[in-house]
C-alpha cells in the first residue's frame, strides 16, 4: 500500500547481511593474535584490541560490561520469558521453551579463548615480560574480522528497514534481548555496525517469505555506535541508498475571476 497514494518513486531493495554475536568476534580476535604471537616467540599484546572495543584495560576480558554474556540460568530464564512474551502478540504460533530443571548444572559458556589470554598475561607479568607497548612485529593498526563461519548467522533486511536508530531484519538464527551484537552490511564497500538485541521473533513455518535461505526469526536491533566511525559510515550508507526525486509538475491552478471575465 502506498501511503496516501503518493507518487513518488517507491524502490524495495533486499540487502544480505551477516550477523554475529559481538563476544564472538572479540574472542576470535584474541585467538588469532594469541597465535600470531605464539609463531613470532613474542609476549602476548591485547591492549590494541581492547582499545578498540573501548573495552577498560584493567578489567578482566569475562568482566567487560559492553560484551554481553549469561552467567546463570536465571539470567538465561528471564531473557526467554521476554522473548516469549513478546511472541505473544504475534500471529505465528508460539514456541514454549522448556523450563529450566531444578538441579541441573548450570551451562557454561564457552570462554577459554579468554581465561587462556588472561592467564598467559598474568603469567608473562610473573616472568616480567609485561608489554607496554607492542612488539616492532604487531605495530599496525587492527582491523576488526568476523569469527568462524559456525558463529555466523545469515539474513537480510530491507531499506526501509534501516534508520540512523535500528535495524530491522529476518535472520536464521535466535538471538536474545540485550545481547551485543555486529550487523555486516553485505554490499559492494561492505562495512560493519555494532547493535543491541531489543527483540527476536520466531516465523511460522507456513510464512510468506520468498527466500533461498528462508529465516526464521524477525530480530530488531538498536545500534550502539560503539566503535568509533561507525555513525559517519552509517550516515553516508543511508545518505547513498536515498530516492533522487524529481521535482513533480506544478498543477496550474486558474483563477475563478479571471474565468469569470473571460480572459
Amino acid at each position: 500500500m502506498i501511503y496516501n497514494k503518493s507518487g513518488h518513486p517507491i524502490e524495495v531493495k533486499k540487502i544480505s547481511v551477516r550477523l554475529w554475536s559481538q563476544r564472538d568476534e572479540i574472542e576470535a580476535a584474541i585467538g588469532r593474535r594469541m597465535k600470531e604471537c605464539e609463531a613470532a616467540g613474542v609476549p602476548l599484546f591485547i591492549d590494541d584490541i581492547k582499545r578498540f572495543y573501548n573495552l577498560d584495560l584493567q578489567t578482566s576480558l569475562t568482566d567487560q560490561s559492553n560484551v554481553l554474556q549469561l552467567h546463570n540460568k536465571t539470567d538465561e530464564a528471564e531473557s526467554m520469558a521476554n522473548l516469549m512474551e513478546s511472541i505473544k502478540d504475534e500471529p505465528a504460533p508460539e514456541v514454549i521453551a522448556a523450563p529450566p530443571i531444578e538441579g541441573e548444572p548450570v551451562a557454561a559458556v564457552d570462554s577459554k579463548t579468554f581465561d587462556q589470554a588472561e592467564q598467559l598475561i598474568a603469567e608473562q607479568n610473573k616472568q616480567g615480560l609485561e608489554t607496554k607497548k607492542p612488539n616492532p612485529i604487531l605495530e599496525r593498526p587492527y582491523k576488526r574480522q568476523p569469527p568462524d563461519l559456525d558463529k555466523i548467522s545469515y539474513g537480510f533486511t530491507l531499506l526501509s528497514d534501516i534508520n540512523m536508530e535500528s535495524i530491522l531484519s529476518f535472520t536464521k538464527d535466535k538471538f536474545l534481548q540485550g545481547q551485543s551484537v555486529v550487523v555486516e552490511f553485505l554490499i559492494p564497500q561492505s562495512f560493519m555496525m555494532t547493535a543491541t538485541v531489543t527483540y527476536c521473533h520466531f516465523y511460522a513455518l507456513r510464512s510468506r517469505i520468498i527466500s533461498s535461505t528462508k529465516p526464521d526469526y524477525r530480530l530488531q536491533c538498536f545500534f550502539s555506535f560503539s566503535i568509533l566511525g561507525e555513525r559517519d559510515t552509517l550516515r553516508k550508507f543511508l545518505k547513498s541508498i536515498e530516492p533522487d526525486l524529481s521535482p513533480g509538475k506544478k498543477k496550474v491552478v486558474k483563477d475563478a475571476e479571471d474565468d469569470s471575465l473571460g480572459i
